[in-house]
């Protein structure tokens, strides 16, 4: 690799594909027992997808544990998130592996320029993907150009996750490691876990963000029989590999249990959970702000939201100072539209507001000025968008879009949270006007996690446990 010390990476003296990334300033103390985590995102890379054991990390360092990461390679990353780095605890070491593309992509990327003009045009409307059924109605040329990208997206992940596994079992070999966890997507993070557990004999645990093979909706580039064998064919290996399998929810987790029903006892629930990050103090200045952050794709369709206000707008006679809506993250268009000309066939683009991607520090400021925080469809019944636990933090009104039979749905049954089902005009027009109206009345909304029911320390407590039941690991009497 190229010399990267004026970034603070270090090149590994015993593996020329990778390098040690980052290393916590104190040292893991004496003894501690150490878990290897397989990820394709982890801090300072901006995705919240390395959210879960960002934190995670923390909890368990805080019981004794030291940590090891291996993950994608930073460079040429937009976007990253040093703060996120200071926020990792003692004992964490990150090492990265760059990614490479297979012969056939790179041979495909020389030869698109003369084969678009036989490529069919994409004709699902700006979809970001398809469901199972709209994908198997889908019929012409696009389907195979599908075939093939799906074909290549595995082929692709497949050579980082073999890098990465050759990283995993050296360090394993030279270093006691109680267990390698393995958490996606991408999912062929666990591939490279498996390959490192069978090499070394250490137990492996899948961390499932998202479903795999079960996934409801598929991006649609890749909405192909093709990408649902190839998940199965490498989801049904780590299955029979691990020694457990952890899910986010428990419809996720139900399900997987259905898929494999001669796993389903080492398949068990670890959720996601807020964290006792420092928040900034809510800022009020007299306007009633709706605000969510994220992204908007799939069926995060925001015009349900847009014309339950502009009804509100319309019966109270708002004007922007007293009422927006404000988005920040990758909010810009849904479904190849500009978000902001919904908004204007709405008739109310005045009260929309829209921001770019930011770093996290500033989302947090972001949210902490909202009145009503918003949760859009999620896409799955399966998955809980990971803001809702951010949310929960904050004193704000949630209102969530989601079905009742959703894991977000119960996960917030029995709170204060407004869950209203997307299609569901008048209810959340009535969520609307009533948050509105005790806004006006001097009402201040409380967290809706006041009661640290959602707390993420609870879940590691919870995934420690399964740790010592199922890979043998120390007890916490013995650490």
């Amino acid at each position: 690799m190229a010399d990267l010390t004026s970034s603070g990476i270090t090149q590994m003296p015993w593996a020329g594909y990778s390098a040690l990334y980052y290393e916590s300033p104190a040292a893991a103390r004496d003894g501690s027992p150490r878990l290897m985590l397989i990820t394709y995102n982890f801090p300072p890379d901006p995705s919240v997808g390395g959210l879960r054991w960002q934190e995670m990390a923390r909890h368990l360092a805080a019981l004794g544990w030291a940590v090891d990461v291996i993950t994608r390679d930073f460079r040429g990353v937009h976007g990253l998130d040093g703060e996120r780095l200071q926020r990792l605890p003692r004992g964490v070491r990150i090492f990265s592996v760059p990614s490479s593309e297979p012969l056939a992509s790179r041979a495909h990327k020389f030869a698109w320029p003369f084969l678009r003009k036989w490529i069919p045009e994409r004709t699902t409307s700006g979809v970001d993907a398809l469901t199972r059924e709209q994908m198997a109605a889908q019929r012409g040329g696009r389907t195979v150009l599908r075939a093939y990208l799906a074909w290549i997206e595995f082929s692709r992940d497949l050579k980082w996750a073999r890098a990465a596994a050759r990283l995993a079992t050296i360090m394993m070999l030279t270093e006691k490691y109680v267990t390698v966890v393995s958490s996606g997507p991408p999912h062929m993070a666990h591939e490279a876990g498996r390959l490192a557990a069978r090499r070394t004999g250490t137990p492996h645990v899948v961390d499932m963000r998202d479903p795999w093979s079960q996934n409801q909706f598929i991006k649609e580039a890749v909405a192909s029989p093709v990408w649902l064998r190839l998940a199965r064919k490498y989801e049904s290996r780590a299955v029979a590999n691990a020694a457990l399998l952890t899910m986010n929810t428990e419809s996720a987790c139900d399900a997987l249990r259905d898929a494999y029903p001669d796993h389903a006892a080492k398949i068990h629930v670890v959720r996601n959970g807020s964290d006792d990050e420092p928040l900034p103090p809510p800022r009020r200045d007299g306007c009633f702000r709706v605000r969510f952050a994220g992204s908007i794709y799939m069926d995060r369709d925001p015009r349900m939201l847009f014309r339950a206000a502009r009804r509100v707008i319309t019966e109270l006679g708002l004007t922007p100072a007293q009422f927006l809506i404000e988005f920040t993250g990758q909010a810009n268009q849904y479904q190849g539209r500009p978000t902001i000309q919904l908004a204007a066939e709405e008739e109310i683009a005045d009260f929309v507001r829209i921001r770019g991607q930011v770093p996290r520090k500033r989302v947090l400021e972001f949210l902490a000025g909202a009145t009503v925080l918003l949760s859009l469809p999620q896409g799955t019944e399966f998955a809980i968008p990971a803001k809702i636990y951010e949310y929960v933090r904050l004193p704000a009104w949630l209102l969530t879009t989601a079905s009742p039979n959703s894991a977000t749905a119960h996960l917030l049954h029995g709170t204060e949270a407004d869950v209203v089902e997307p299609s569901d005009l008048d209810g959340m027009t009535r969520v609307l006007r009533h948050r509105y109206e005790q806004f006006t009345n001097g009402v201040q909304p409380l967290p809706v996690g006041r009661d640290g029911r959602f707390d993420r320390s609870v879940q590691v407590q919870a995934f420690l446990g399964l740790i010592e039941q199922y890979c043998a690991a120390p007890s916490r009497s013995e650490r």
